[in-house]
């Protein structure tokens, strides 16, 4: 294979943005931003979500079963994904605010929307791990409804 023919070809294929979260076995909130997540089913619904396998967010989800994924929209994702960008040891929580649900999930009160999911299975894929998840529940705020997801188109299908 040409990478360099490839590279921007591969880039061209949108997705989304998204903040997914978990809870550690501590019950502290985990969370990454994340572009490589797709809807794979309609009964029951269903994702697939590519997460390295290294990430803190990948043991909290093997651990707990569970994973929110807070969609990002475009009048304020800015705000909501900067601090999930920044390496560090910062906790990027501090001042989000969370909104409660009855899965113990972390869910963001301002995403654009929000699901609560299930691990259902996981494979390996390269340097990731896909991890097929069934919506258990979600929805969106009614101040949210005209919003538009935010998307996002790499230069380069090779790296972030």
């Amino acid at each position: 294979m040409d990478q360099e023919k490839v590279a921007p070809a591969l880039g061209k294929i949108a997705s989304g943005l998204y903040i997914a979260t978990a809870a550690d076995s501590g019950g502290n909130p985990v969370g990454m931003l994340c572009s490589f997540v797709e809807q794979a089913g309609f009964e029951p619904p269903m994702i697939t979500i590519a997460i390295g396998p290294d990430r803190r967010l990948a043991k909290a989800l093997v651990d707990g079963g569970k994973l929110g994924l807070n969609v990002l929209g475009k009048s304020n994702g800015g705000a909501l994904l900067k601090p999930f960008v920044s390496s560090g040891d910062a906790d990027p929580f501090a001042g989000l605010s969370l909104a409660q649900n009855q899965h113990g999930i972390p869910q963001l009160s301002g995403a654009l929307a929000f699901l609560a999911c299930e691990l259902r299975n996981q494979m390996p894929a390269g340097d990731h791990t896909i991890y097929l998840c069934e919506v258990i529940d979600g929805g969106m705020p009614v101040t949210q409804e005209k919003d538009e997801p935010m998307i996002r188109i790499r230069a380069n299908g090779f790296g972030y």
